[in-house]
Order: C-alpha cells, then structure tokens, then sequence
C-alpha cells in the first residue's frame, strides 16, 4: 500500500543512509524529505534517481515559525490526496554548538530546539494525520548516557532540568565554553528519550514511537 514517511534530517551521514535504506526496501514509501532552502529540492532529485518516489518541503528547523508552515503544507497535500495515506515521521536532525548560549529567532536555545522542538512540534502538527499503523522514529544517543563506557569522556553527562529552563539559553555552567554545548547536546538526547516516553503513553493505539540509538 502506498504511503508517506516524513523525514528530517536526510541530507547527510546516517540520515542520508536510513533514506536511502528505507527506498531500496519500501517500493511503496513516498519520502518526503524536510530540508532548508534549496537543498531540498536538490536532495529529492537525487534520492528520487532510479523512479524512487521522492518530494520534499522547506523548513528552517530553527525557526519554529518555519517548522509550522512546512508541517501546515503537508497536511494541505495529505487532504488535498497528492501525497498517500501518511504512516511514518523520522526525527533525524539534529545539531550541536561550541557553546550554551546560541538563540534561534524565537528565543530558544539552539540545541534544544533543533533536536526536540522542532520534532515535537511536527509530531503534534501531523498527528492527526498519521494513519494506522504508523511510527514514529526519534533519533537518540548514546551521550545521554554520560559515562566514559559509552562517549570514552568526550561529552559531558546530561544536566536534567525542567523544559522550560532548558529551551532558554545559559541553563548550563560555563554556558560560554564547548563543554556547556556539549552538556546541552547530551541533555537534549536525554529529552528526546523522555519525549518518546510520552508519545508511547500518550498517542493512540497503532502510532508506535521509537527512540533509535545508531
């Protein structure tokens, strides 16, 4: 049956290999690929080489303003029937900086909003879209961990506090130096753990929601 898979984060590294996995094995799966500007277009051609059905929507990841347009234009596509039946969303983008302190245009941290928000904010803007079964894919870490076993002591461990303190920048010591924006990376992976707890307890039965930890 056909249908669609949302996905950010497919331009490069592991992403771009799940995408490319994911056609090669779904002759079903229409990928709509989430990207900036005029990369998106660029990367549905090349993924969509072959007859693979590839489109793509522009979003600007750091701007929640942006994230909300491009989940608005699927949904018009969805109910307008140029996309199939939406069954899967893949949270893989994700970023890290040299410090705590970098804001995006609303005011949030950079880190915390790139690699939570703009996940959650499309999860909740799709999903009354997703039909059954359906899954979401939220890309995890090991550096939530934070012991020397799994980062070998190159990221700090997560410094857990409540969302509405880790969204604003400065939520870490030393917020000025790598090891803040490190610390703010590993805490993010942690809160997109705790996220897809929520999805688990919180969305219908038939919407599976999946940490996966490459």
């Amino acid at each position: 049956m056909q249908h669609t898979l949302v996905m950010t984060g497919a331009s490069r590294g592991i992403g771009r290999v799940a995408a490319e996995h994911i056609l090669r094995r779904s002759d079903h799966a229409h990928l709509l690929v989430v990207a900036r500007g005029a990369s998106g277009a660029r990367l549905a051609a090349e993924l969509g080489a072959g007859g693979h059905a590839v489109s793509h929507v522009s979003a600007d990841l750091g701007s929640l303003g942006s994230v909300r347009s491009a989940a608005t234009a699927i949904r018009d596509r969805l109910d307008r029937g140029e996309l199939p039946s939406l069954r899967g969303f893949v949270g893989n983008a994700g970023t890290q900086y040299t410090n705590a302190l970098t804001e995006t245009p609303d005011g949030f941290e950079s880190t915390f909003a790139v690699n939570v928000l703009a996940n959650h904010l499309f999860v909740r803007l799709l999903q009354d879209r997703f039909v059954a079964p359906a899954r979401i894919v939220i890309t995890a870490s090991d550096t939530h961990f934070g012991d020397f076993r799994h980062n070998l002591g190159m990221v700090p461990p997560p410094a857990w506090k409540s969302p509405d303190v880790l969204v604003r920048t400065g939520a870490f010591p030393e917020p000025d130096t790598a090891a803040g924006g490190r610390t703010a990376y590993a805490t993010s992976k942690l809160a997109a753990i705790y996220l897809v707890h929520e999805y688990a307890r919180r969305l219908p039965t038939g919407i599976d929601a999946v940490a996966y930890n490459p």
